[in-house]
């Protein structure tokens, strides 16, 4: 990591993607906080979730192809300038109408979002260019630990913030958080390694194969290793309880623990700590272990997390697990990640990226719409439909492991 920190462009990258990080965490925490407390919030915090998740699901596999024929510097720069435009636009409307109404409360959100997911794949595969591949864990250990801090950061001044400072005030901090996170990633040095001239030829150009088309490409790559995709689904099962999670925690802070803001907030922070532990200590267990021992041991302190979240409902032992849960899923992504940076080949990665996100929007909406039953149940039912799904996680993850021993031993994290 040492030799990785010395190097201008990752410390340009962490500086940047720190400053996003904290603008769309305080967007994506007060939004819902502000939501639930709302006459039928909850309702309407369900339904732009499982709206948001529908929309970006049908935009992903476009997205995917064209970061794949497209620099990924412009994707990535593409994704500051929508935070900084949309955050501002949103500033500007609520403070010429005296207020936000929960429509706009609503549009925020989906802007918080959209920006979170043309983010990240445009900059793995841009890392995946720019660094070599001797350095993938120790980096993706480094953005996890910037990530989660820059989390930490947010979660801390969205819990203050959001009781006491207008909702516009904050939305044009989140703006400028975004602005300088384009003006620093725009000096970046970069070329499109993956953007190759055609031969001069009299053929007819070879027509650029469509959105789903790509989306296909990416799982017939997969369906050839089943063993190896039965992994790499499992692994990803925490993040997507994590991203359901994100519904269902502020209802349970404020409607099972009866606790404040600051509570949340606090929530938000542990998570954080447990995460930047993981990006700290994942790399060193990776070069000691293999990803084949990690990931089914990250998915078990995930899971942990949850069952002492789902049984014992106190704001204190919620800060606690929520140590676990930040732990468990940070751990997981930063192995899974840098699998998939040794195994997936460049010119794949946009395709098989594509399938995956199109995997996860499908299942965290059939999560989040049966979550409308905590209106009856209460929150535990949301818990135990995410215990169910890490359940599998962890079985199918030690059942599959033994996939990555098909693969070349000097490209697997081990």
């Amino acid at each position: 990591m040492k030799v990785l920190l010395r190097d201008t462009r990752v410390q340009r990258l962490l500086v940047a993607n720190t400053l996003g990080s904290i603008g769309s965490g305080i967007t994506i925490f007060s939004v819902p906080w502000l939501l639930v407390h709302r006459a039928g919030g909850n309702d309407a915090y369900r339904w732009i979730t499982v709206a948001t998740t529908v929309a970006l699901f049908l935009m992903m596999p476009h997205y995917g192809a064209w970061v794949d024929h497209h620099s990924r510097k412009t994707a990535l720069l593409a994704s500051e300038a929508w935070g900084f435009l949309a955050t501002t636009t949103m500033a500007a409307v609520g403070l010429a109408l005296g207020g936000f109404a929960t429509w706009q409360l609503v549009a925020i959100y989906f802007c918080g979002m959209l920006y979170y997911t043309l983010h990240y794949p445009a900059k793995f595969a841009m890392i995946q260019q720019m660094f070599d591949r001797a350095h993938y864990q120790s980096f993706i250990g480094l953005l996890e630990i910037q990530g989660q801090t820059a989390m930490m950061i947010a979660g801390g001044l969205g819990g203050i913030l959001v009781d006491h400072v207008p909702l516009w005030v904050i939305l044009l901090f989140d703006a400028s958080t975004y602005l300088t996170s384009f003006l620093i990633q725009a000096t970046l040095p970069y070329e499109p390694t993956h953007l190759v001239a055609p031969p001069a030829s009299t053929a007819a150009p070879r027509a650029k194969p469509s959105v789903w088309a790509s989306v296909v490409e990416g799982w017939q790559w997969l369906r050839g290793r089943p063993q190896l995709t039965i992994f790499l689904t499992c692994s990803l099962l925490p993040f997507i309880a994590v991203m359901a999670g994100n519904y269902l925690f502020p209802i349970y802070v404020s409607q099972t623990l009866h606790a404040s803001a600051i509570w949340f907030a606090g929530g938000e922070v542990t998570f954080a700590i447990g995460a930047v532990l993981a990006g700290a200590l994942l790399p060193r267990l990776l070069a000691q272990t293999s990803a084949a021992t990690t990931i089914p041991g990250t998915i078990l302190v995930f899971l942990l997390g949850l069952l002492i979240v789902t049984f014992v409902p106190h704001p204190l032992v919620y800060l606690g697990a929520s140590t676990l849960l930040g732990f468990g899923n940070a751990g997981c992504r930063v192995a899974r990640s840098a699998l998939m940076l040794h195994i997936v080949p460049n010119a794949m990665m946009g395709r098989v990226g594509g399938f995956y996100n199109v995997f996860d929007r499908v299942l965290r909406t059939f999560l989040v719409m049966s979550m409308g039953l905590i209106d009856v149940y209460g929150p535990s039912f949301g818990f135990f439909l995410l215990l169910a799904l890490l359940v599998v996680a962890f079985v199918g993850g030690l059942q599959s492991r033994g996939s990555l021993r098909a693969f070349d031993p000097a490209t697997v994290p081990a």
